[in-house]
């Protein structure tokens, strides 16, 4: 036997998030798809708690929202049981949904509740240069945006990547927030992770 799509979820590089999905296309027999009776009530995660503001129609579940798109309000989403019962909410945009429904994933219809705040990961790709990332941190902190992590990658060929994980106060400061990391400096793009 080999990975299961819930692995794409516990994946820290996108080597090992591409080295899964290619194994689960070729493999499409590869994992037993899970099968859970839909139910009435609602299962809410809070901000902090990993589902963010996302809800979901399963009572009782753990929701928690995918690393491979980090989904923020108002993304359009969909929902998918995984090992355990929980579910995982990822972009609809995202390669894992398609990959999802060809495993025959149960989906769950999931939901942005009315909070503000939401939990995003940007990545931004700059040529190096000296005090980079004390810029790019100003320009966060000048949005009013919280880092909760940062990761530097070594240069290659003097172009740096950096990615951080960010709390905003509110979905609609992130077009802000991108275009003013953009406009450091040396930085010539900016995305979602």
């Amino acid at each position: 036997s080999g990975p299961a799509a819930e692995w794409l979820e516990h994946a820290k590089t996108q080597a090992a998030r591409i080295a899964i999905s290619s194994w689960l296309r070729d493999h499409p027999d590869g994992a037993t798809p899970t099968t859970t009776p839909a139910r009435a009530p609602l299962s809410v995660v809070g901000a902090r708690g990993g589902g963010g503001n996302a809800v979901a129609d399963l009572p009782d579940a753990t929701v928690r929202l995918a690393g491979c798109c980090t989904p923020v309000p108002p993304d359009e989403v969909a929902g998918f049981v995984v090992r355990g019962g929980a579910v995982t909410v990822h972009r609809v945009a995202c390669a894992a949904v398609a990959q999802m429904r060809s495993l025959g994933r149960t989906s769950v219809a999931v939901h942005w509740r009315a909070t503000a705040d939401c939990r995003v990961t940007l990545t931004a790709e700059s040529f190096g240069r000296p005090h980079l990332l004390a810029d790019l941190t100003e320009a966060i902190a000048r949005q009013g945006v919280e880092v909760v992590s940062a990761t530097v990658e070594p240069p290659v060929e003097q172009r740096v990547r950096h990615t951080y994980t960010l709390q905003l106060p509110d979905a609609s400061v992130l077009p802000a927030l991108m275009r003013a990391m953009r406009d450091v400096p040396g930085v010539y793009d900016v995305d979602r992770a």
